[in-house]
């Protein structure tokens, strides 16, 4: 005769109780992360797909931050309280901020196009067929 034992666990939701329990994030940080992510869906537009970018909460800027892998290294977008600029950040050091606040009036795609901007300006960024120099081709 064949034995089967069942396996009943004694744990909550969480885990075992030997690693404490994650913290639920508040609703301003995943409404934060939602707004990076589209954002970051506006940058594909400019060549930056989701392999390139990674959005999540920074301790140190106390925000989430949306950063994108470039050959010139991290580069990485603050999301700002309401109504205030968004800050850019390499290597740890704020650079400047966009010329836009966060407001309701304001696209994550124009967030995002300014963005792209900021980082074609610094050579970090190449926008296939944007910087082409006029050619006797195809001047009109």
């Amino acid at each position: 005769m064949t034995r089967t034992a069942l396996f009943e666990t004694h744990t909550d939701d969480h885990g075992c109780g030997c690693v404490p329990a994650p913290a639920e994030p508040d609703p301003g940080t995943t409404a934060d992360i939602m707004q990076a992510r589209a954002i970051a869906g506006g940058l594909a537009e400019f060549g930056i797909g989701p392999a390139r970018w990674s959005a999540a909460y920074d301790h140190q800027a106390g925000a989430v931050v949306l950063r994108v892998d470039t050959p010139r290294g991290l580069y990485a977008l603050a999301i700002p309280a309401p109504g205030q600029p968004f800050p850019v950040r390499h290597r740890g050091e704020r650079i400047g901020a966009l010329d836009c606040r966060r407001t309701y009036g304001t696209a994550d795609s124009y967030t995002a196009a300014l963005f792209a901007a900021v980082l074609r300006d610094r050579a970090a960024l190449d926008i296939p067929g944007r910087d082409a120099c006029p050619t006797p081709q195809n001047m009109v």
